[in-house]
């Protein structure tokens, strides 16, 4: 199982504040993730090819056009701090980081 400081840490670099109720929950959470990579990493994988490209069969094309976008101001107004038309949001990394 994944331990309570891994969790904390990892809620640290998300920027998350977590209960210690939610710090149990994750330890669980990330502890079957961990557990089914390392089944993965037991699956023989010898005689698969790689995968170069993706079939253009199953993919569905759109014309690549620009067009104006009305909503783009309209999103701005929402954002609670905002100036000539772009969102201000707080630091990621500090400074001496």
């Amino acid at each position: 199982m994944i331990s309570t400081e891994d969790v904390l840490r990892i809620a640290s670099l998300a920027r998350l504040s977590l209960t210690e109720n939610e710090v149990v929950l994750y330890q669980k959470h990330l502890g079957r993730v961990l557990d089914y990579i390392k089944d993965l990493e037991s699956v023989d994988t010898l005689g698969v090819g790689l995968a170069t490209h993706v079939p253009t069969d199953s993919v569905a094309f759109r014309e690549d056009k620009a067009v104006d976008s009305h909503l783009a101001a309209a999103l701005i107004k929402l954002a609670p701090e905002h100036e000539a038309g772009h969102f201000i949001v707080p630091a990621v990394m500090d400074a001496d980081q």
